[in-house]
């Protein structure tokens, strides 16, 4: 065996070994996303509904007697009614979190200090409080000449 082979088989040992080696040294991200929590409150919801009425059937078609119905459906009726209360407070944490988003872009919107003087404006006002300069382009400038009499 020549030198020449040698490195050949040397080279294509080393590829080999990349190839099967580089994939496993990746760090990739989850292929799921994990679940959002709404989401599985209202999975759950589904099937807290879905075993209300399956207990419902079985109670009219007498395969559970009256009193373990009332057990069992009550405790599905009030996991019903806690996932309903998470729920709901993740829908206000939404709307807060909204709200706050929406006075954040308003804020950025509205001029942050006068150019003249360097006062802080309030959200809302056209001229500055201190020292009466416009503080949009759009804002009117009284002139001098036009004074009421």
């Amino acid at each position: 065996m020549g030198i020449g082979t040698i490195l050949i088989g040397l080279a294509l040992f080393i590829i080999v070994v990349l190839l099967i080696v580089l994939p496993l040294l990746e760090q990739r991200s989850p292929a799921v996303e994990p679940l959002s929590r709404r989401w599985l409150l209202q999975a759950e919801r589904d099937s807290t509904i879905r075993n209300i009425r399956e207990l419902d059937l079985d109670y009219r078609t007498r395969k559970l007697n009256e009193d373990d119905y009332k057990v069992l459906r009550e405790a599905q009726v009030q996991r019903g009614a806690q996932i309903l209360r998470e729920l709901d407070a993740l829908v206000e944490s939404d709307s807060v979190d909204a709200a706050i988003e929406a006075e954040v872009l308003a804020l950025r919107d509205s001029p942050e200090s006068c150019p003249r003087c360097g006062t802080l404006a309030k959200l809302g006002d056209q001229f500055c409080a201190h020292c009466g300069q416009p503080l949009r382009a759009d804002a009117a400038i009284p002139h001098a000449g036009s004074e009421c009499q």
